[in-house]
């Protein structure tokens, strides 16, 4: 692995990763009567039934209740959202199911991406980009707001056929200006909202990574969190054994999800991506390069490949076998290059510790 700086301390080991599962047995009650010629006496037995999973959702390989699913029939719903410091803390990134960090000018922006779980709260909405349609072909044919763009972009998202645009022009009473907030920080709308201008014809996303099944992990070597840029915002990720989640920090603060804890999720992956340099920064998001893979408390070198834009991601190991992540949220780094660092374990046990 020689992609990643890392510390010397974290070097040549690598760890087999499991993770159990267990099924909850409810009982059912079932009577049976005895009688004799003085009395009656009622005894009950106990039979088992196991309660089969729901299906999982494409999108984080997690089982959805069998009362929720119907959701799982929808498309993909995906929101632009602001990445500066005074957009913080956003609204509706730990209900996505997937979020995508890119470079925009001097900072980065962010694309949470719905299907599974519903947020009443997301935002603040931000405008579109060029490298956003490239992007949204991983999820079908996906409904997507946005807040606006320039007269260059927006006929580019606006005339792209396997989006379903419900950005602010089209359905202003969807958004709301919140108070105590200055513009433009503060455009939020919903999920429930924007999913109805869900059209006849689109279809539910299809998986955009290999999932893990339960009790099996691709090897990783063990580390406490990685560093990274993109677009100039500088972010970390730690690993919490408690809670199985890699946590963030942004902008030197734990970053938080509104009303929702702290950011986290059960993989990063880094993809390192060219961008395309002109009056917008465009992410290169077909074709092949360096990725970085945190996931079950460890990390993985390989490489990324997608030929075109209506394939997914493959993430596969320097020996060519697949990279599988753990169920659950998905965060992708579009990183410019070598930008990622392994943390030290004194370094991730003091933001875990003081939260800078």
């Amino acid at each position: 692995m020689n992609g990643l700086r890392r510390p010397a301390a974290v070097l040549g080991a690598v760890a087999l990763l499991t993770v159990g599962c267990s099924d909850d047995e409810p009982a059912a009650r079932r009577p049976a009567a005895t009688t004799t010629t003085t009395s009656t006496t009622t005894t009950t037995s106990t039979t088992t039934t196991t309660v089969p999973p729901g299906p999982p959702a494409p999108l984080t390989g997690v089982n959805v209740a069998a009362d929720r699913a119907a959701v799982l029939f929808r498309p993909a719903l995906a929101v632009k959202i602001d990445n500066s410091r005074e957009a913080m803390p956003q609204a509706g990134l730990n209900a996505a199911d997937v979020v995508v960090e890119l470079r925009v000018e001097g900072i980065s922006r962010l694309m949470a991406v719905f299907h599974a779980n519903d947020a009443d709260l997301v935002g603040p909405t931000r405008s579109a980009r060029f490298s956003d349609p490239d992007v949204l072909a991983l999820f079908g044919k996906p409904l997507f707001g946005w807040s606006g763009a320039n007269d260059r972009v927006t006929p580019v998202v606006l005339g792209t056929p396997w989006i379903v645009n419900v950005h602010w022009n089209r359905a202003q009473r969807e958004y709301t200006r919140r108070p105590g907030r200055r513009a433009p920080h503060n455009l939020y709308t919903s999920t429930p909202a924007l999913y109805r201008f869900a059209e006849e014809g689109q279809t539910p996303p299809g998986p955009i990574f290999d999932f893990a099944p339960a009790g099996q992990a691709t090897p990783t070597l063990p580390v406490a969190g990685v560093s990274l840029t993109v677009g100039g915002t500088q972010s970390q990720w730690v690993w919490e054994a408690g809670t199985a989640q890699w946590l963030r920090w942004q902008y030197g603060v734990r970053h938080e999800s509104e009303g929702a804890g702290q950011v986290s999720a059960a993989n990063v992956v880094i993809l390192e991506t060219a961008y395309k340099d002109g009056k917008t920064s465009t992410a290169v998001s077909v074709g092949e390069g360096r990725a970085t893979v945190l996931t079950a408390g460890g990390l993985v070198e390989g490489r990324w490949s997608r030929p075109d834009r209506t394939q997914r991601y493959q993430l596969t190991t320097a020996d060519g076998a697949p990279i599988l992540l753990q169920p659950g949220r998905t965060w992708i780094e579009l990183t410019p290059g070598r930008t990622a660092s392994v943390m030290t374990a004194e370094s991730a046990s003091g933001l875990l510790a003081g939260g800078r």
